[in-house]
């Protein structure tokens, strides 16, 4: 059953009847449904924002409270006139403590998937990603990236990254910064740009391609320091915090983990749809059934499954449609006759 996002937004907003209510509970008893719900959410707490705090002027006033803290105003104590009650109970105490340990235990085990979407890839995998400030991400194979699931874009665009990936951050309007942190002592920030990152225990690299990218790097001495990277450097960093920077660096070899060759022989179309969903992982759907026995021969380079699909799509005379995670291959004479 397919949940209109519409009545899923009446249920965020509070106004969905009680069918509708039970209708989204059954939707949700389905594994599958879980990302769509939070992105939807995601997308309606954007679209009609139910609090937006001043972090600037909170923050002031937090640090002042700290600063002089015996300025802060007392508060009144109003005596009681009833009767007291002693207060201490060992079973009172013990359920308080049991369910307040309960609380925090389950908080700390599944904060990460409950405020952070994870999105990752397997060996010989690659994954495209479309943020939702529209940037977008080429993931390598062994990599993963956390991306918070409430208040990316409007908020905040901080990422992490463990791995591999290539990131084209799209500039905004309000110049707010896309922030990728790598590791502990390495933050990338970027205001519009292409750029390379790689990160491992031993260092951490970041690769320059266009735009312009501000390091903050804890150096060898513990203190902070910050690097600003023109197009064309490559600067390695350890985990001792010792840095190097190479510039003028051959930029058209940027990433060339992400241009995969794929080679067919006589190749059927549904083994070429395994290949794809295997390397990319997206779905392959074939229309017609006809189509996984149409082969294949010649060598395509492709970064991403779009490309990939683009070029099967030309030399088979197929016409192809993308939905999400999904690629669709019809023939011209199904799209003939559906119109």
């Amino acid at each position: 059953m397919e949940l209109p996002k519409e009545l899923l937004f009446a249920y965020f907003a509070g106004q969905a009847t009680s069918v509708q209510q039970k209708a989204v509970g059954e939707w949700l008893h389905r594994p599958e449904n879980l990302e769509t719900y939070f992105q939807w959410l995601d997308e309606w707490e954007r679209t009609y924002p139910q609090y937006a705090p001043n972090v600037a002027s909170n923050l002031d006033l937090f640090r002042q409270r700290i600063e002089s803290p015996d300025e802060a105003p007392s508060r009144l104590v109003r005596s009681s006139v009833a009767e007291t009650r002693p207060f201490w109970h060992p079973g009172r105490w013990l359920v308080a403590a049991t369910v307040t340990l309960a609380l925090l235990i389950s908080g700390w085990l599944f904060r990460k998937p409950l405020f952070y979407q994870t999105i990752a890839t397997s060996s010989h995998q690659l994954r495209a990603l479309n943020l939702p400030d529209g940037s977008t991400v080429a993931l390598n194979s062994n990599s993963s990236i956390d991306i918070p699931r409430l208040g990316y874009g409007w908020l905040s665009r901080e990422v992490t990254l463990r791995g591999d990936a290539v990131f084209d951050v799209k500039h905004l309007p309000n110049n707010q910064p896309f922030i990728v942190q790598v590791t502990d002592g390495l933050a990338v920030e970027v205001l519009g740009t292409e750029f390379s990152v790689r990160s491992h225990a031993a260092q951490a690299e970041v690769v320059l391609k266009r735009g312009r990218v501000n390091l903050h790097y804890v150096a060898t001495d513990r203190a902070s320091r910050q690097l600003l990277m023109k197009p064309g450097d490559r600067v390695t960093l350890d985990k001792r915090g010792t840095l190097h920077l190479q510039d003028h660096t051959d930029t058209t070899r940027f990433a060339n983990w992400r241009y995969r060759l794929f080679n067919f022989n006589d190749t059927p179309l549904r083994d070429v749809a395994r290949q794809i969903q295997t390397v990319f992982g997206v779905t392959v759907q074939l229309n017609d059934p006809a189509l996984a026995h149409r082969t294949l021969t010649g060598t395509i380079r492709a970064g991403s499954s779009d490309e990939l699909a683009e070029a099967l799509a030309e030399l088979l005379d197929l016409k192809v449609s993308h939905r999400d995670q999904k690629l669709i291959f019809s023939t011209t004479s199904e799209i003939l006759i559906t119109q």
